[in-house]
Parts: C-alpha cells; sequence; structure tokens
C-alpha cells in the first residue's frame, strides 16, 4: 500500500512538470535539420512523459481492474496506429519517420494517462485530478502569454537556449510580421516557433478559463480566492496576447468557442452561469477596444488581407493546398510517410528553394491524409466522433472541441511538430 502511495506521488509529479513544460521547447538536437518539422531533438517535457508513463504502467500494474470493456475509442487508435506504423516503410527519410512515430506512441501514451488516470474505481482515489491539471497548464499558458505580450511591445525577442527561446528580428524574411506603409511589425510568438501556434493555445486555454470563472459561485476558501484571481489576470492577459499574435484562424476559433460554450450554458440552464459568462464577454470587448484601437491599422492589414504580405500569405496556403492534392494522388492508400511531408517536398524540387519555403498544407486533416494516407485518416476521424458523442463529458468539451478542429481545418502545427501533437492530445484527453 505505501509503494502505490510513492509510486502514485511521483507519477503525479513527473506528469505535472511534463504538463507545465510542454509549451517549452527545451530540448537537446541529435539531428539538425533545414526547419524544425525535419529535425529530430530530445525534449525535456518528452523525457518526463517517459518517466511518467513508466510510473503510470507500473501503478496500474498494481491496482488492475478485470472484466471491463474495452471503449470503442480504443480500437479506433490502434487502427491509426497500425496505418501510421506502415507509412514509416514507406518514407523518404525513415530515421526522421521512426522518429515522429515514438513521438506518436508517446502522445497515445499521454492520452491514456488523462482517461485512465482521472477515473475512480469502487469508491477510489482517482489517479491524476484533472482540474489540477489544466491549471498546471494554464500557468504554464500564462508565462507564455505574458512573454507574447512583451514581444508586442517592445517588437523585439530575446534568445534563450535553456528555455527554447528563438530570436525574431522583424526586419528578417521568413520572421511572420504585419507590413504596413510605416514599417514590418513582429507579431507575438511567446516561446513557440509560429504567432499562430501561440494564438492556437491561448484560444483553447481561455475558453478553459471562462467555462472556470463563470463555474464559481461561492468562493470558500483562501484557495479558492487565490485562484479566481489567477483566472481573471490569466483571461485578460490571454486575451490580449491573443490579440497581438494577429493569427486570424486563432481569432476565428476562439470566438466560435465563445459561442458553443454560451450555447452549452444555455442548454445547462444555469441562469447564474449564464449572466456571468455575457458579463465576462461585455468587459473583454470594451478591454480590447481599448487595446487594440492604438493598432487598429494593423488590425485593418490583417481583416482586409490587401497588403503584399496577406495577398502572399493567401497564396501560399493555395498552392500548399495543390502540393498535397499532388501527394496525395501519388500515395493515397499509405501516404508518403509520418513526419515526411517537407522531405519528400525538398526531394522533388529541381531547383532548390530556402528552407523556409516549403510548409506542410495548412489543414491538419489533408496532412494526416499525405503523410499517412486515407485508412489512417479514416481512423483518426472515428477516433475524434468516439470522443465527443461520449455518454459523460464535460460542459466545456463541445467549446473546446470545436474551437480544436476549426484550428486544426486552418493550420498544420498539431501534426507537424511535436509539441503540436503532444498538445492535441492532451486537450483530447482533458475533454
Amino acid at each position: 500500500m505505501y509503494l502505490t502511495k510513492l509510486l502514485s506521488q511521483f507519477f503525479k509529479l513527473f506528469f505535472c512538470l511534463f504538463v507545465f513544460l510542454l509549451p517549452w521547447q527545451t530540448k537537446l538536437i541529435l539531428r539538425a535539420g533545414e526547419t524544425n518539422f525535419t529535425e529530430i531533438s530530445l525534449y525535456v517535457s518528452q523525457a518526463l512523459l517517459f518517466v511518467a508513463l513508466i510510473l503510470f504502467f507500473i501503478y496500474k500494474s498494481r491496482r488492475q481492474y478485470f472484466g471491463e470493456r474495452i471503449p470503442v475509442v480504443w480500437y479506433f487508435l490502434a487502427g491509426l496506429e497500425l496505418f501510421v506504423f506502415v507509412s514509416l516503410f514507406l518514407a523518404h527519410d525513415q530515421v526522421l519517420a521512426f522518429y515522429r512515430y515514438l513521438l506518436f506512441l508517446e502522445a497515445i501514451g499521454l492520452f491514456y494517462i488523462l482517461r485512465e488516470g482521472t477515473l475512480s474505481r469502487n469508491y477510489e482515489e482517482s489517479a491524476l485530478d484533472k482540474i489540477k491539471v489544466i491549471y498546471v497548464l494554464l500557468s504554464s499558458v500564462f508565462l507564455q502569454a505574458c512573454l507574447g505580450i512583451y514581444q508586442f511591445l517592445t517588437q523585439s525577442s530575446f534568445a534563450y537556449k535553456y528555455l527554447g527561446l528563438a530570436a525574431h528580428n522583424p526586419e528578417n524574411l521568413g520572421v511572420a510580421v504585419i507590413e504596413t506603409a510605416s514599417g514590418r511589425y513582429l507579431r507575438a510568438y511567446g516561446g513557440f516557433d509560429h504567432p499562430n501556434i501561440l494564438g492556437g493555445v491561448l484560444a483553447i486555454s481561455i475558453i478553459l478559463v471562462a467555462f472556470l470563472l463563470v463555474k464559481k459561485k461561492v468562493l470558500n476558501s483562501n484557495r479558492e480566492v487565490f485562484e479566481s484571481i489567477f483566472l481573471f489576470i490569466f483571461y485578460f492577459f490571454g486575451i490580449f496576447a491573443l490579440f497581438f499574435t494577429f493569427s486570424r484562424a486563432a481569432w476565428i476559433a476562439f470566438s466560435f468557442g465563445l459561442l458553443i460554450l454560451l450555447i452549452s450554458l444555455i442548454v445547462k440552464k444555469d441562469r447564474w452561469m449564464i449572466g456571468r459568462f455575457l458579463a465576462l464577454i461585455f468587459f473583454s470587448v470594451i478591454l480590447l477596444f481599448i487595446v487594440g484601437n492604438p493598432y487598429k491599422d494593423l488590425l485593418k492589414v490583417r481583416i482586409d488581407a490587401n497588403t503584399r504580405l496577406e495577398q502572399k500569405s493567401l497564396n501560399e496556403r493555395e498552392a500548399y493546398f495543390w502540393q498535397a492534392k499532388d501527394l496525395i494522388q501519388r500515395n493515397p492508400l499509405f501516404g508518403v510517410g509520418i513526419g515526411n511531408y517537407t522531405e519528400t517536398l525538398n526531394d522533388r524540387e529541381i531547383i532548390k528553394q530556402p528552407a523556409w519555403v516549403n510548409q506542410p498544407v495548412h489543414n491538419s486533416f489533408l496532412l494526416i491524409l499525405s503523410e499517412n494516407g486515407v485508412v489512417s485518416l479514416i481512423f483518426f476521424v472515428g477516433f475524434l466522433v468516439c470522443l465527443i458523442i461520449k455518454d459523460r463529458r464535460e460542459v466545456y468539451s463541445w467549446a473546446i472541441f470545436a474551437t480544436l478542429i476549426i484550428l486544426m481545418m486552418l493550420d498544420h502545427w498539431f501534426i507537424s511538430l511535436p509539441f503540436g501533437v503532444s498538445f492535441m492530445f492532451l486537450v483530447l484527453g482533458l475533454i
């Protein structure tokens, strides 16, 4: 009994450390690549997750439950894993494919921890508290939001290798900026590889915070008072940081997620929560107007999308779509191999382009289809459907799920980057 309790404590420690460090890209580069899509690295967060997985499996082996039916969701995940494994052997760079396959397996392990670790059976305490995991994640994302606000307001981004931070100069090609008649303006990156990633993480996190804020009715302890203060500060800092990313995909996904959250609260028929939510949105709009008014020219550029860089971005997205269509037609069943989308494009080029030119298609579902084939995509969609139609779900699940799906339809980082795969399965495990 003592050993089981000790295992549980160590497991919680390593898992919470993983969740906190996940948004930070601290890593040891094992094989450098021209871009992050082709790089092979050992991430500190992934090492912590690996240890947490070992501890959790040992913990579970001492508390086996027999006679339980295997949920359908695991059959879809097993099918997805099988076809991803098969695609590995068709990859141009099999070392890269094997590395990405291992990260994919670890992400499934993360999902397993969240599904099984938050369950309580026979009146026994669960191994994990889902709300505590959310607060650990929010604490880390809050620091990312603060960093993003600093980057935009100072128009500078410093490098710090121990946190995986890269310097971004708005004058350099390939850096995400907004270009106006008055110059080039750096968008907020946080500690991520692109402002769209920071925007997507913030969109999901802020919706979680909004729900936790409106859910609280009575504060019974100093801890709950502290939590409420933290949530209020996070919410408004997060809103400002989300604005400074100037990520249209994140803005759209966040707005739709808030709408779905409102509908969920209306269905729940809790007038207190609905009133608090509408008040929160009202003050958010006012504060956004105050903060965003000095940058209305930048906002107009992003919305109108008529400037040179905005048109270039839209044209590139269209070009990526046609590239993906070509790859899918050549390899419809098994794809070009996990993690090998840009490698395949680079290999086919007669005239070599700069590394940052070749990007994955900006749609995670098309990227799965391109890299792993049509059967993998069917299993992945089936996995998502099983998750959202389950009988018991959190009130915020529909809002988070809708936000995630829109982000995946408008960007690729959930599949193309190690952080994205882990973050996606972390979010899916929390709904």
